[in-house]
């Protein structure tokens, strides 16, 4: 698309990412490792009534999280990689039956070690997500959540209100005939609900460009544009009338440039912008 090139040029190389371990000694001051034995059920999803299960000893736990703007990324003891995007916060608990990973806010990918004898499982919202060796991409939305999977295969059900709580005293396993959500395609987890996004309706690149420090919008309203951006920075944006929110943007745009991003609007979109106090940026016609 000829406005991405042309936008694209305005942005400054990103740098790369900043990588934590999971075990640098900040991170194995922060973990709690226990040593305790505790009963467990396991509950398979497909009935009323759970099966008794061994006790599990949990081995690792620690939460890690990022501010607005910045991104993450952590590599954990089994070499599984965790990408967090802005403003996110996730709880991860390793037992010696089961990888659990609470998504508490925000947006995370996760690259999956192969290991079929601890499954993982990822919470989010009133779902849960289940996979061994497969990658995969989880936004929390309102009261919806948004999942993308770009490796492999994973399974989709609605969390059992059941479950002990902790959720280390549950071992979760879910059954073959639950939602199947194969590499290529999204769906979206609702209340009660969880659909697979049409084949026509993906923007998987689009989604995705996060990864690589970006925004990329083709054809989306500048209110719809300036929403996402609003996740990566801690200015407001005000419009001066309601018609300039129907403006349509295409182009890419790097996060951590809000400056680039402003000038490539007047520029190319006749939006002027102009800055009313510290924190807050107001858009109108040109």
């Amino acid at each position: 698309m000829e406005s991405l090139s042309q936008l694209s040029d305005l942005f400054p190389h990103k740098p790369e990412k900043q990588k934590k371990s999971a075990f640098a000694p900040w991170a194995m001051a922060a973990s709690v490792f226990v040593a305790t034995l505790v009963s467990v059920g396991v509950w398979q999803f497909t009935g009323k009534n759970a099966s008794p299960q061994i006790a599990q000893v949990v081995q690792f736990k620690n939460s890690y999280q990022t501010k607005v703007g910045e991104q993450t990324t952590i590599v954990l003891q089994d070499d599984t990689k965790v990408e967090l995007n802005t403003n996110s916060r996730v709880q991860v608990t390793y037992t010696d039956k089961q990888r659990l990973f609470e998504l508490q806010q925000g947006e995370m990918h996760v690259t999956v070690a192969h290991n079929t004898s601890q499954p993982l499982s990822v919470y989010a919202g009133d779902k849960v997500i289940q996979a061994v060796g497969t990658a995969f991409n989880v936004e929390i939305v309102d009261d919806a959540v948004e999942l993308i999977v770009t490796d492999g295969k994973v399974l989709v059900a609605d969390v059992d209100k059941r479950l002990a709580k902790p959720l280390t005293l549950t071992e979760v396993r879910l059954p073959s005939q639950s939602l199947a959500v194969e590499k290529g395609q999204k769906a979206q987890l609702e209340q009660g609900r969880n659909s697979l996004v049409q084949e026509e309706n993906l923007k998987v690149e689009v989604d995705l460009a996060w990864q690589q420090g970006s925004l990329i919008f083709r054809g989306e309203t500048l209110e719809q544009a300036m929403r996402e951006v609003a996740r990566y920075t801690k200015f407001e944006f005000q419009f001066g009338d309601d018609s300039i929110k129907n403006v349509q943007v295409a182009g890419l745009f790097k996060t951590t440039d809000i400056d680039g991003l402003l000038i490539a609007l007047e520029q190319n979109f006749n939006v002027k912008y102009e800055k009313v106090d510290f924190n807050t940026i107001q858009l109108s016609q040109k």
